[in-house]
């Protein structure tokens, strides 16, 4: 009982470093458009992070909504390219990676400005690949508000120069479970950018 109190407590540090640490990089889409007009800044990648695809290799609402903010930062010209990060390890069975390309293609960005990386099963994952094999130096983090603080903390343990955009939310509600799971996800993170595994 004591140990679990300690446990929790140690995990609401984490949390709160991570998120107070995170939160001066982090934009809405409407605030980056504003700050990329103003401050013509420039990053050489957009991170796509999947987070889930239907059955029929379609995107869910949440994934699409990343996918459109994606192409949205693409199209201020803050970026030369997108690195789509997902699972698509066994792409005949479950195909992230091509289910967001597809999306982006459609929505007018250039084959040649897309890079996969469809071993990116984790946040932590696409980071340390991002970095080591794709040798990513800064980027414009894309994925959903509450994944965003991780997300960018992780890559800037990495060495990536970075900043989050929240993706925008088109009416889907955001189960409670995602922000518990994020919960735990972060104090992994935390340990895990300390300890390095695989890097």
């Amino acid at each position: 009982m004591i140990l679990g109190i300690i446990g929790l407590f140690a995990a609401a540090l984490m949390n709160n470093h991570m998120i107070n640490s995170s939160k001066p990089y982090l934009y809405s889409m409407e605030d980056f458009e504003e700050y990329a007009a103003s401050s013509g800044c420039h990053y050489e990648a957009a991170i796509l992070l999947g987070c889930g695809v239907y059955k029929d290799g379609t995107p869910t609402p949440m994934l699409a909504d990343r996918i459109r903010t994606a192409a949205l930062v693409y199209k201020t010209g803050s970026v030369d390219y997108i690195l789509v990060s997902g699972d698509s390890e066994k792409p005949e069975k479950y195909d992230e990676v091509g289910c967001m390309k597809s999306m982006l293609l459609e929505l007018g960005v250039p084959e040649d400005d897309i890079i996969c990386d469809g071993l990116g099963l984790c946040t932590y994952d696409t980071m340390l690949r991002a970095s080591t094999i794709f040798k990513v130096k800064s980027a414009v983090v894309v994925t959903t508000g509450f994944h965003c603080a991780r997300s960018v903390y992780d890559s800037h343990r990495f060495g990536i120069e970075s900043v989050g955009v929240e993706a925008i939310n088109s009416g889907y509600v955001i189960r409670q479970n995602n922000y518990y799971r994020e919960f735990i996800a972060r104090a992994k993170d935390y340990l895990f950018t300390l300890i390095k595994p695989g890097a």
